[in-house]
Parts: structure tokens; sequence; C-alpha cells
């Protein structure tokens, strides 16, 4: 009589493993979040006429001064962050990045940029007195 209920929990836990194991093999995504002091190499767009925009800059952490630097590619959602961007100029700078295993690069989006030692306004603006 002991060995069906042994044979049960034997089966349980292989069940339970296999479950487990299924899981974390089958997220196929990766994440990274990235931090710095960002100089902008380079600032560029690609628009299909009535279908979509593209916006995007290429830079580098501002503080590595090797020659075999990351440089980052990030794709920008809003226009009105792309046409207040500057190629040369430096912006501390948050990214997320996501890559899918089949994926060669990561896709980075901003998450925060502002310029160094800049004022960052909080709240909200009056329009009329």
């Amino acid at each position: 009589m002991m060995k069906r209920p042994r044979g049960i929990i034997t089966v349980i836990f292989i069940v339970s493993f296999l479950a487990i194991l299924f899981f974390v093999l089958t997220d196929d995504k990766h994440y990274q979040n990235v931090s710095m002091v960002m100089i902008i190499e380079e600032k560029a767009h690609y628009i299909e006429p009535g279908k979509y925009q593209k916006m995007w800059v290429v830079g580098s952490n501002a503080n590595d001064p090797g020659p075999n630097k990351e440089r980052f590619k990030v794709m920008i959602e809003d226009a009105r962050i792309y046409n207040l961007i500057e190629e040369g100029k430096e912006y501390f700078v948050s990214f997320q990045g996501e890559k899918k295993m089949e994926d060669p690069e990561y896709l980075y989006t901003f998450g925060q940029i502002e310029i160094p030692g800049g004022t960052q306004m909080a709240g909200e603006g009056v329009i009329k007195d």
C-alpha cells in the first residue's frame, strides 16, 4: 500500500518540475535597463507617408573615452522629444531594451532624458492668471 502514495507523489513532482521548466524555457524575451550620460552621435528618422514615422538617435556613454565604446540606437515615440534632441550634445538618459531570442539586437526606447545639471519642472502650469 505504501507504493501507491509514493508513486503519486513522484508523478506530481515530475509534472510540477516539467511545468516550471516549460515556463522558464518558453519566455523568449530578454530585457535590459541602461542609465548613463549619453552623447548623441546621430539623429535620424524615416517617414512612410500616410502610414508611420520612425525616429531614433544613436549615442554612446559620454564618460567612456575608449575607442571601442558601445553604441546604442534608441527609438523615440514622441516627435516633440525628437525635435528637442541635438547631435553632439550630452544628455542624462535611461532607456529600456527588449529582445526576443531570435533577434540579434535589443530594441531600446527612452524612459527618461534630461540635460545633465539642468532643472526639471514638476506640476501643472497655469495658462491664465
